[in-house]
């Protein structure tokens, strides 16, 4: 396995889309290691009188959503063996948050790109990804009926070359190793006219500088290569933005999954960038800064 000892899996229990997130967090722990989480975020809470109805008043009538979700839920979960199932009330993100502070290394979500890679829990990508204290798998559910997936083939480690690199490289390999796939690794070298001099030719020095600076990047990217015993043919050093060079090279290379990293309670813009634009599964990797 992964070494995800504590995986919570937020579900939104849309027949074709639960299957598809379900196996991925199974292909990343065992059973036992899953809870699968549901928020009811239509509850009513207003003590009305319902005595006119079913319900006599809005307690039951949430208490008897929560069953049916709970029934739902069970009958989701049952082909993987998952017998840890969790039914709660309240805005899906915050309560998403507070479950992954006490139990979670890893949450697992499920999204889709029709409205900016908007999450199936019915929160946005951002909200989950800014706040969740641990790493986050974004599981991408294609356009039209939902297909099981196989296990992760070729997986794109995304890197700024900075000494948490070597979080994201550790966790890329334990999910290389587990589902037998390739590693390719990444680092975008943004140019110093695309900064400052864009339209206009870097002076002689500045020019040398740069060229310098590129050497030493492609430098340390192969030597951490070296490191996890990637290839060169699997290493790229490419030029330009971050987001739109990676996504680009994710296409080339037919990535399944992108592996980027994030700091502290809010998410970089650049990580955000990455894992919006994403065509394939992304795992967002809290790293630990010394």
């Amino acid at each position: 396995m992964t070494g995800f000892a504590r995986v919570l899996v937020g579900l939104d229990l849309m027949e074709d889309t639960a299957g598809v997130i379900l196996t991925r967090a199974s292909q990343l722990a065992t059973a036992d290691a899953v809870e699968v989480l549901h928020v009811c975020d239509h509850l009513h809470h207003h003590h009305e009188d319902y005595s006119t109805g079913p319900f006599a008043a809005s307690e039951d009538l949430d208490d008897a959503i929560k069953r049916e979700a709970a029934a739902r839920l069970a009958l989701a979960c049952a082909p993987f063996g998952i017998s840890k199932q969790t039914v709660l009330g309240g805005h899906a993100t915050e309560v998403l948050h507070t479950q992954a502070e006490q139990k979670a290394d890893l949450v697992v979500i499920g999204t889709h790109g029709r409205h900016g890679w908007r999450l199936l829990l019915g929160s946005t990508a951002n909200a989950v990804l800014n706040g969740t204290p641990c790493h986050v798998l974004a599981v991408r559910i294609a356009e039209g009926k939902a297909t099981t997936p196989p296990p992760y083939q070729r997986i794109l480690v995304a890197i700024d070359l900075s000494d948490e690199s070597r979080q994201l490289l550790d966790i890329a390999k334990q999910l290389a190793k587990a589902s037998d796939a390739s590693i390719t690794v990444c680092h975008v070298f943004k140019p110093v006219h695309h900064s400052y001099f864009e339209g206009h030719s870097l002076s002689d020095k500045l020019a040398a500088m740069e060229t310098e600076a590129k050497q030493q990047t492609l430098q340390r990217l192969q030597e951490l290569g070296s490191a996890y015993a990637v290839g060169s043919d699997a290493l790229f050093l490419q030029e330009g933005q971050p987001a739109a060079e990676i996504h680009t090279l994710a296409k080339q290379q037919a990535a399944d999954l992108i592996v980027v990293g994030t700091h502290g309670k809010l998410s970089g813009s650049t990580a955000n960038a990455i894992l919006h634009g994403a065509d394939c599964d992304a795992l967002s990797v809290r790293v630990q800064c010394d």
